[in-house]
């Protein structure tokens, strides 16, 4: 189906939720009743904003009754809500092979699993609203996304963090991710903090870095998470008022290289990656496909910082 047909598929609210579908769904079927699973995790039960503490099973419960009664338009789903000792879970279940499933279906292209979904195509197409691109991108950060002090830079700014669970089969996401925010929506992304062990990571999940500004533009459902959105930008405007939020540049001068490490060669790891080393987080996006440069930037609009251009990496370790 072309990109054009696939436009009468979505709307807003299917783009919101596909990105909660996108970032911890599973989709099953038993005994004829169709279900949709999405995990919302928290870490601890309590978070700290800059005036606060939440509660966050309870914002999150809150902020589910306002996503239920949105979805709930959309699909005509059975709904169901439980809370688990570190997450929240919303079931949809269909009892017929509805056009709604079919629809899902189509857009995660028969995947079923967030460990093998990618960002749906339809959202690299420039015949659909921006909106629609930023309430999927709500969306999954309403279940994947997290704004807490512990996530600021080293020059005291706030950041959000967009996790991507660590396969060997979903590699791509966090570049999708990335595209979509800087190519779509030109909300700079600070960086990707991967997990791969010449991170110094190990293996643990894909962090995407994007300062609480710009992340403003998109914002969250779950009330805990957007107060804390909005006390953080508050915050960084009135500290760091000058502050400039600039593209990634895509490749950068190496400051320093890494050691070897024995996991470099893993099963756990993209075949693109495996038995490769990599200096700098860069590096590891450039083989994953991110074609973006300096030049390239300046040539599609972006303001980019001279010195910073010519830092550009004069060649490629990988």
């Amino acid at each position: 189906m072309s990109l054009i047909e696939l436009v009468d598929y979505i709307d807003a609210d299917v783009a919101y939720l596909l990105g909660l579908i996108t970032a911890r769904g599973e989709l099953s079927e038993s005994n004829g009743i169709k279900q949709i699973r999405i995990e919302f995790p928290y870490q601890s039960l309590t978070v700290d904003g800059v005036t606060g503490t939440y509660d966050t099973n309870t914002s999150i419960r809150l902020g589910l009754q306002q996503i239920q009664d949105r979805i709930l338009e959309v699909t005509g789903a059975d709904i169901v809500i439980a809370s688990g000792e570190h997450n929240v879970t919303l079931a949809l279940r269909f009892l017929r092979n509805t056009m709604v499933w079919r629809n899902i279906l189509m857009h995660t292209e028969e995947r079923t699993n967030y460990e093998y979904f990618r960002v749906p195509e339809i959202f690299f197409s420039p015949s659909i609203p921006k909106e629609w691109k930023q309430e999927f991108l709500k969306g999954f950060a309403d279940v994947a996304g997290n704004v807490r002090r512990a996530n600021r830079y080293i020059d005291d700014t706030n950041r959000v963090r967009l996790d991507v669970l660590n396969y060997p089969t979903n590699w791509d996401m966090p570049v999708q991710l990335c595209t979509l925010l800087e190519e779509h929506l030109n909300i700079p992304v600070q960086l990707i903090t991967w997990g791969h062990p010449n991170m110094g990571r190990n293996f643990r999940e894909h962090q995407i870095n994007i300062f609480v500004v710009p992340f403003g533009n998109i914002g969250f459902t779950l009330p805990h998470k957007q107060t804390i959105l909005e006390e953080f930008i508050d915050h960084d405007k009135k500290k760091h008022p000058r502050k400039t939020y600039n593209p990634c540049l895509g490749r950068k001068k190496l400051k320093k290289r890494k050691q070897k490490d024995n996991r470099e060669s893993s099963e756990k790891l993209d075949g693109r990656l495996n038995g490769k080393h990599f200096n700098a987080y860069w590096q590891i996006c450039k083989k994953l496909g991110c074609p973006r440069t300096p030049k390239i930037l300046q040539q599609g609009g972006w303001q980019v910082d001279k010195q910073e251009a010519l830092e550009e990496a004069a060649e490629d370790e990988v």
